[in-house]
């Protein structure tokens, strides 16, 4: 693989409700990899596992990334995701308190001439393109399932039938064996690129987020800046976290 340099900003805050940030971010613009994990578990637990989680991923993919063997990387994020849920079982045994704590996780490597991404949870990989927002995973959660199996059309509806949106199906430090979602995607320029947790989505609607990142005009800084202030302004009711990136120059 030959990474891809990339503009990347990212922000996140602990929202208006919750008394830490359990989210963690880790971004290398230079290597073009960018992660993002929502930690679960209680309280402090959640943000361990966020921050095991980026860390080990992140050190493990800048050696796949210049490594000019690696092919397509698939079998290599898989490893480094799967590197980092061994990492949370660790803690588990060696740290009182934080039995239960996991992570979602999503992450993103630019390389070559596309995306290889891959996630575990709720948190998102969107590509906006052309006034387009395309969202490129699909959460493992309770409604999420029912949506997909025509039990609802549409993840608002069943929310306004009373399925509850925060039960999830999968997420790092869940299970021993992990169940990766894994894809890629042409990358193009002046494509925008956004990974967030959902503390974003719950807050801001995807129509709301393809306007600000069509208004701000390219400006990456401005949009992020943008994206917080409409989820804080919507009630913040959960930790909010984005990753914005873009092919360099």
């Amino acid at each position: 693989m030959k990474p891809v340099p990339m503009e990347i900003v990212s922000r996140t805050n602990k929202g208006l409700v919750r008394s830490i940030n359990e989210d963690s971010i880790a971004i290398l613009p230079d290597f073009g990899i960018a992660i993002l994990a929502d930690g679960m578990g209680g309280y402090e637990a959640g943000e361990v596992a966020s921050q095991l989680a980026v860390q080990s991923i992140a050190k493990e993919l800048i050696m796949v990334v210049q490594n000019p063997q690696v092919k397509s990387g698939y079998d290599e994020v898989e490893a480094a995701v799967r590197a980092a849920n061994q990492a949370i079982f660790d803690a588990v045994e060696s740290r009182r308190g934080s039995e239960g704590m996991a992570t979602t996780i999503v992450v993103a490597v630019f390389a070559d001439d596309r995306v290889v991404f891959a996630h575990l949870g709720d948190s998102r990989l969107y590509r906006f393109a052309d006034t387009r927002l395309e969202q490129l995973t699909s959460d493992h959660s309770i409604v999420q399932e029912l949506v997909d199996q025509g039990m609802f059309f549409s993840i608002k509806e069943a929310m306004e039938a009373g399925v509850p949106n925060n039960v999830l199906t999968r997420g790092l430090g869940v299970e021993i064996q992990v169940r990766l979602d894994i894809g890629e995607s042409p990358l193009m320029p002046n494509d925008v690129y956004l990974l967030c947790s959902d503390g974003l989505t719950n807050m801001v609607s995807d129509a709301s987020i393809a306007r600000i990142l069509g208004e701000t005009g390219g400006n990456l800084e401005g949009a992020a800046d943008w994206l917080i202030k409409d989820a804080l302004a919507a009630g913040g009711l959960d930790n909010v976290s984005l990753v914005l990136a873009r092919l360099r120059g």
